[in-house]
């Protein structure tokens, strides 16, 4: 699956390989005037098994807390799995139009817009006409993706996959779950960091790179935030009984044929017990919970964060 999929013993090893000159630097002017400087988007996982399947996706029952019609707990048979999907692209939109309107009544900014789900009328009609029908309009519709976007980055589970256009900061969320900071919960997995590069992007027609306005995310500009969409989503459950990982779009679209300069899909991973090295190497980087997220509140708790990976002295 993974063109390079390296595994590192040390921290040190890994922050190495992301500084070091290697096919993630940029090499001319040409690399830096990119969208992305590396010509890579990065996501950390807290586990190295976990797919890269988006949360809204991940389990049925997942959207039960934002949404008060949520979709069945089990995936039906072929004949009621149109009227599933139906049910779950609603619970989607509304769970993301709930999170607006929470955030609005108490005067935070959003793009709340009341006519977006009128955006998406048709897709209801086709799935409960009864007749064959093929999904390729395009869902979530453009308009309503900066929703989706600052939705997605404050918890709501979506469609939307997040990614960052900085390894260092991806490498502080694969880390975090593993580290002291977790407390009791910690993973005991190998972590990872997947590498995407724009190059695969370009020629996986159903992955579609989405950006969202950084100005009124202060979360989405710290962490240089960005995210993919599987276009074809809805007809995929259909046609497969589940939803799509990127795995599963690039097995299916990717030609085997096309030669790429650099490696398009790299994964780095590395042990669990090396999490909390990695997250003071990163603070000596300026990448800490308070400045991927900051806040008030976490910069009230910035010291415990760093008691917790310097508990000595």
């Amino acid at each position: 699956m993974f063109d390079e999929d390296i595994s590192f013993k040390s921290a040190r090893e890994l922050i190495d390989c992301f500084l070091d000159e290697n096919i993630l630097a940029p090499k001319s002017l040409f690399d830096v005037s990119e969208r992305l400087t590396s010509g890579y988007l990065f996501r950390g996982q807290a586990r190295k098994d976990w797919s890269l399947i988006p949360s809204a996706h991940r389990t049925p029952e997942v959207l039960k807390n934002y949404t008060p019609q949520p979709p069945g707990q089990k995936i039906p048979e072929d004949s009621d799995r149109r009227k599933y999907l139906a049910l779950h692209i609603h619970a989607e939109l509304r769970a993301v139009q709930l999170f607006l309107e929470s955030a609005d009544k108490v005067g935070i900014n959003t793009p709340l817009d009341y006519n977006s789900l009128a955006l998406h009328q048709k897709i209801f009609e086709d799935l409960n006409s009864g007749q064959d029908i093929e999904l390729n309009s395009e869902f979530p519709a453009p308009q309503f993706l900066t929703s989706m976007a600052m939705a997605q980055h404050y918890g709501v589970p979506t469609r939307l996959l997040d990614w960052t256009e900085s390894p260092l900061i991806a490498a502080y969320f694969a880390a975090e779950q593993a580290s002291a900071l977790a407390g009791s919960d910690r993973e005991q997995s190998d972590f990872s960091i997947i590498c995407l590069g724009t190059q695969l992007l370009r020629k996986v027609s159903s992955l579609k790179y989405v950006s969202a306005p950084r100005a009124g995310n202060h979360f989405l500009r710290a962490q240089r935030g960005a995210f993919t969409l599987i276009k074809n989503a809805n007809q995929y459950f259909l046609e497969n009984d589940k939803w799509p990982s990127i795995e599963d779009a690039v097995a299916n679209e990717r030609d085997s044929g096309t030669l790429y300069t650099r490696s398009p899909l790299i994964r780095f991973s590395l042990p669990a017990d090396e999490a909390d090295n990695l997250l003071r190497l990163l603070y000596r980087l300026d990448v800490s919970k308070l400045t991927v997220m900051p806040s008030f509140e976490n910069a009230a708790e910035h010291l415990a964060y760093k008691r917790a990976l310097w508990p000595k002295g």
